[in-house]
């Protein structure tokens, strides 16, 4: 009985541990199908990374609180002004994913390959990463970082005959985990920024 018990118990913490993990993003992408073109794209377009001497910076979008809250709004989505900033960012982090994902198909290989990817990834860094990278400002990537989802790309053994795409699979491995990180901004879940 004992054992039932202890297996029962530990079911219950990994699949526990299991929808921590697995953050909805839904609301994310039903704002991004209700933004304009024309939003899409300035999202897109703004997103950038600067190569730095053994690191880079990636500079998300600069967010439109505006435009998230109408897309909240069609989305019947009932938040509050705070959560709209967070939505805002949550959207200019999608627009990284999209324009990621585009360089992968770019290079001839399939944007799928970033889910499975994304199911390597370690749960504690996947959540630290996602609440830095949620918050607004430039991100200066942590080389520590860097080796995890290297290794949860190696571990996805992808095979890209283009080897070019695999720093694709990594901003978007980046731009995924900020918007969970938003997402759990929106649902009081996560700590406040740090003042800058």
């Amino acid at each position: 009985m004992r054992g039932l018990t202890a297996l029962i118990l530990s079911l219950a913490f990994y699949s526990g541990l299991a929808a921590h993990a697995a953050t909805d993003l839904s609301p994310i992408g039903c704002a991004w199908d209700k933004l304009s073109a024309a939003e899409q794209t300035r999202l897109r377009d703004e997103f950038k990374v600067e190569l730095r001497k053994g690191s880079f910076d990636i500079l998300f979008a600069n967010p439109d609180a505006a435009s998230a809250g109408d897309a909240a709004r069609q989305c019947q989505l009932n938040v509050t002004p705070a959560q709209i900033e967070h939505l805002a960012l949550g959207l200019a982090r999608r627009a990284a994913e999209e324009k990621a994902k585009k360089g992968i198909v770019d290079h001839g290989e399939s944007a799928d390959s970033v889910k499975t990817a994304l199911g390597k990834v370690h749960e504690g860094k996947r959540e630290v990463i996602g609440d830095a990278l949620a918050c607004p400002g430039p991100h200066t990537m942590v080389g520590e970082w860097d080796e995890s989802l290297k290794g949860a790309i190696r571990r996805a053994n992808l095979r890209f005959q283009d080897g070019r795409a695999y720093s694709f699979v990594s901003l978007a491995l980046y731009a995924i985990l900020a918007q969970e990180g938003t997402m759990r901004r929106m649902a009081g879940t996560a700590d406040a920024c740090s003042p800058n």
